[in-house]
């Protein structure tokens, strides 16, 4: 299939089950923990890609540089996404109708607290790593209302639109590696030989539902350095 945002959904709602199965009284801080690190890594690459080209690390230029560069398979996979934004010169906001992510957990059957967890974090925790001072908030999500609403705070931004993203944001796998690399380690060094147990059911559920093919090229990245922007990280055979 083609490389699709919604594979991100699947790997947190395989590794809520398999933590919490094993360890239910600190799944939810476990995985969060987790998250971080990947969404941490992600968004500080976002805004080293920024500072080199000599752009401030504003709420416009974390727009044109986070990751990820959606294709055209990307797009027809992930859809139908429907949001509607605007922006000002003090706020942005984005009202989200239709989104992957909670249509994903619904077929998944993803426990509620897996998918708040990644809901309420996962653009509040990219946008805060591309710089902290950003005022990002989550006031709605789809799990628990019709819609998701995000808004970001006295952004300063001198546009009315966002423009296009940067074309050097690294490949989908490469993420995907990112995101296996970095939660796998963090739930490693959590739970010790039973992560290293998680951490590998989470790879071969991902190889049971969407084949080896596809995890190979993700495969193909472990052991990149997921600190510094692509390519400069690659793993060097």
């Amino acid at each position: 299939m083609a490389f699709a945002q919604n594979m991100q959904c699947f790997v947190i709602d395989r590794y809520y089950r398999h933590i919490n199965e094993k360890f239910p009284s600190k799944c939810e801080d476990a995985l969060l923990t987790a998250f971080h690190l990947y969404m941490f890594q992600q968004g500080n690459r976002a805004a080293m890609r920024a500072v080199r080209d000599g752009n401030p690390l504003d709420f416009y230029n974390y727009e044109k540089y986070r990751e990820v560069v959606s294709t055209p398979e990307m797009i027809k996979e992930d859809s139908p996404h429907i949001t509607h934004n605007t922006l000002t010169h003090d706020q942005f906001e984005v009202t989200i109708t239709r989104c992957t992510a909670h249509r994903l957990f619904g077929q998944l059957g993803t426990p509620y607290a897996a998918e708040k967890l990644f809901c309420k974090n996962v653009d509040t925790m990219n946008a805060k790593s591309f710089n902290p001072h950003l005022q990002y908030h989550v006031d709605k999500i789809m799990c628990d209302d019709e819609i998701c609403i995000q808004k970001c705070d006295n952004i300063n931004c001198p546009y009315t639109q966002l423009g296009p993203r940067a074309e050097d944001a690294p490949p989908f796998p490469y993420i995907m590696a990112n995101m296996f690399q970095s939660m796998g380690k963090v739930i490693k060094a959590i739970f010790g030989a039973e992560g290293e147990e998680i951490n590998n059911k989470v790879q071969q559920d991902f190889i049971d539902r969407y084949g080896n093919d596809d995890f190979d090229k993700i495969k193909v990245f472990f052991g990149s350095d997921f600190e510094i922007p692509y390519p400069y990280g690659l793993k060097k055979d």
